[in-house]
């Protein structure tokens, strides 16, 4: 399995837009993304995500925590 690809980045994205947070959360585990990943891939291509408040980011990364 690769980890912390873009085509993650943007599934991670996709579910916290939808409303599925805790899916946000296990992928976010399971795919190696901490903090600063999700930061770089943000910075890597903003257009890629529709979730642009840094606090969302924050509290993805407390519920993913909880996954690992």
């Amino acid at each position: 399995m690769k980890y912390r690809t873009q085509e993650q980045f943007e599934s991670i994205c996709e579910n916290m837009s939808n409303g599925n947070w805790t899916d946000a959360a296990k992928e976010c585990a399971k795919s190696g993304f901490y903090a600063n990943d999700l930061k770089m891939a943000y910075e890597n291509d903003p257009d890629s995500c529709p979730i642009t408040d840094m606090w969302d980011f924050a509290e993805l990364v407390e519920m993913a925590a909880k996954y690992r």
